[in-house]
């Protein structure tokens, strides 16, 4: 494989870039492959990282940070890397953080000038990368700027057993007839989805009432054939909870007016008000791009409209993004998160005209670190017709670590579903507590 464009050399000390394989070396780490190495040392633009399961893209996207900081390219403080849980966060800023210090101290003691060698132990003075989960930066953006949206930064931020009472309080002192025959408790819970799904699609109740008087509309107006005939049951069932879930709206709207008055709201309303900032006040696009040079987005598919809206916002004008996802792995849908939101990012996150513009570069991570060859080829097998229906981002097969063993690919037909419980309970015990027994006793693990 050929490299990618090398970023430019350090201005400021006229030192040679160090590449990715010395400061593995240096960190006596192994050295990367071609993919990781083109991606490490890609150039300030925005670039999809489309990866593969177990294909060490948390490893590559620490590597990208220590790169970009071990040769000044950017301060430590100057990156944002963003992903959904804090456990994951916390592993990603760990490596970092550890790999700068580290680095320092190897560099030194073999005598290795590295043109970023001021920045690699910033964070004992408060500079270090600012790694967060989604939600937890849509947050920091709503408490720095929420009155610009008229919005008092300070409103108390409901948990979910508050939005459950509120929501409770809403539905029991309702007086109209909602023709739902369901618990009090069902209704609730129906009202608190349908909300949060508003949020995550920046949808208000009577735009989403209106969409849906245009879908029943559209099946009405659908010609019923010759001769006319009733419309299929299904169709009955369907039009009957279009109709059951456009009432519920007015309970949803009775909801959100009833936080407003509390001077609350919740995690699906700070995701929503942070992409109203990005969208509609410029002043907050450009601090943030003044604050990150570089902004690495992990599990990119699984972001929600909501979100896309507020990082396009934000950085979608060539500024350096780097995303990383698997279009194969989308697993939040129920919330509004799309893989086509990951195959439209060459084109959402174009490069800057100053680089040609165009669509964003799409790299790819192929090598899987996690298991056999067998298991890969099984796994390839039954992921052929998501590769086959990819439209816009090539999703490559998954290919053997160099040394990968041959593997093993068990079937297991079992007559009910506790009976495969218990096996896979004992499969996995098994071969967990013999994994204790090996060189320093550490076990292995299982997923």
């Amino acid at each position: 494989m050929v490299p990618g464009p090398r970023a430019p050399e350090s201005v400021e000390t006229g030192v040679p870039l160090v590449g990715a394989e010395q400061i593995a070396r240096l960190l006596g780490r192994d050295l990367p492959t071609a993919e990781q190495r083109r991606i490490i040392e890609a150039p300030l633009e925005p670039v999809l990282v489309v990866a593969g399961a177990g294909s060490g893209k948390t490893e590559t996207m620490a590597g990208r940070v220590v790169w970009l900081v071990a040769n000044g390219l950017v301060e430590p403080q100057q990156v944002l890397g963003l992903t959904f849980t804090r456990k994951a966060a916390g592993e990603l800023a760990e490596r970092v953080r550890l790999r700068l210090r580290r680095l320092a101290r190897a560099a030194a003691e073999a005598g290795v000038v590295l043109p970023g060698r001021a920045h690699l132990d910033d964070d004992v003075l408060g500079g270090r990368p600012t790694i967060s989960t989604y939600n937890a930066y849509a947050a920091s953006l709503v408490r720095d700027h929420a009155l610009r949206l008229g919005i008092d930064p300070s409103a108390r931020l409901l948990g979910e057993a508050a939005q459950w009472q509120l929501a409770s309080e809403v539905v029991e002192a309702w007086q109209e007839d909602l023709e739902i025959d369901a618990a009090v408790s069902t209704v609730v819970e129906a009202v608190l989805s349908l909300s949060g799904a508003l949020d995550e699609h920046l949808l208000d109740p009577a735009a989403a009432q209106d969409g849906i008087a245009r879908i029943c509309e559209d099946i009405a107006a659908t010609p019923a054939g010759e001769p006319p005939r009733a419309p299929y049951a299904e169709v009955t069932r369907l039009v009957g909870s279009l109709a059951q879930r456009s009432r519920l709206l007015d309970v949803v709207a009775a909801y959100r007016a009833r936080k407003r008055a509390s001077d609350a709201i919740d995690f699906g309303d700070q995701v929503a008000l942070a992409a109203r900032l990005a969208r509609e006040v410029p002043e907050v696009g450009a601090a943030e791009r003044d604050r990150f040079a570089v902004v690495l987005l992990d599990e990119y598919q699984d972001t929600s409209y909501a979100q896309l809206s507020l990082l396009s916002g934000l950085f979608g004008d060539g500024h350096p993004v780097i995303a990383v996802g698997d279009p194969h792995q989308s697993i939040y849908g129920w919330r509004g998160a799309s893989a086509g939101g990951l195959e439209r990012f060459p084109t959402t996150f174009r490069r800057a005209p100053a680089h040609g513009g165009g669509p964003a570069e799409v790299l790819a991570l192929s090598t899987s670190w996690r298991n056999d060859v067998a298991v890969l080829d099984a796994a390839n097998l039954v992921a052929a017709p998501l590769r086959a229906g990819a439209t816009r981002v090539a999703v490559p097969e998954l290919a053997a670590r160099p040394t990968a063993g041959p593997g093993r690919v068990d079937a297991l037909l079992t007559p009910t579903v506790l009976d495969e419980a218990q096996a896979v309970a004992e499969f996995v015990a098994a071969h967990w507590r013999a994994a204790g027994h090996g060189p320093g006793g550490g076990r292995g693990s299982a997923a």
